[in-house]
């Protein structure tokens, strides 16, 4: 990311997301994360949909499960942030969300129709934000958070997991 100012308004681990992102145009980025999305699915053959690539590794769907999960979340924390509230949000643990949902029998095309929903439910909540907005410092999982650094780390957390699945999965190069 270019704008590395971005990096003051969140924990240290997010940097690695942001690091993933070409520009500093929320929306923009968005869009291709949604495109890198969606054309990840595009990859995925059915025999691919339930494969783990080791024991104890999630399978595709779960992966896919996970960014849904996580966008959710993320744009959640974004809108309360965003409004100006300033309750501190509790954390969440991703294995135990990816537990309790049995992704085997989900249809990847239902997975995909439920992150583009997700996804532009997320763009319309950004897409009428003001900066003041935009740059309420609030509290998820004892961490200091706004609306901007949410937007970039949902971003760079989908790019991370679809650059994961085509590597580790899909053995892309």
């Amino acid at each position: 990311m270019k704008n590395k100012a971005i990096y003051k308004d969140a924990p240290e681990f997010n940097r690695y997301f942001f690091d993933l992102i070409q520009s500093d145009d929320l929306l923009s980025e968005f869009e291709k994360s949604k495109e890198l999305t969606l054309d990840t699915f595009k990859l995925i053959s059915p025999e691919l949909e339930n494969y783990a690539y080791e024991p104890n590794k999630w399978t595709i769907k779960e992966v896919l499960r996970h960014i849904i999960d996580m966008e959710r979340i993320f744009a959640y924390r974004a809108f309360r942030f965003s409004r100006f509230d300033d309750t501190d949000l509790a954390g969440v643990e991703e294995n135990d969300y990816n537990e309790k949902v049995q992704q085997s029998d989900v249809k990847l095309s239902d997975l995909e129709e439920e992150y583009l929903a997700v996804r532009n439910s997320t763009v319309l909540i950004y897409k009428n934000i003001s900066s003041e907005m935009l740059d309420f410092r609030g509290t998820a999982n004892e961490q200091t958070y706004t609306a901007r650094t949410l937007g970039f780390a949902m971003i760079g957390h989908n790019i991370h997991h679809c650059n994961y699945i085509r590597t580790k999965y899909l053995d892309e190069k």
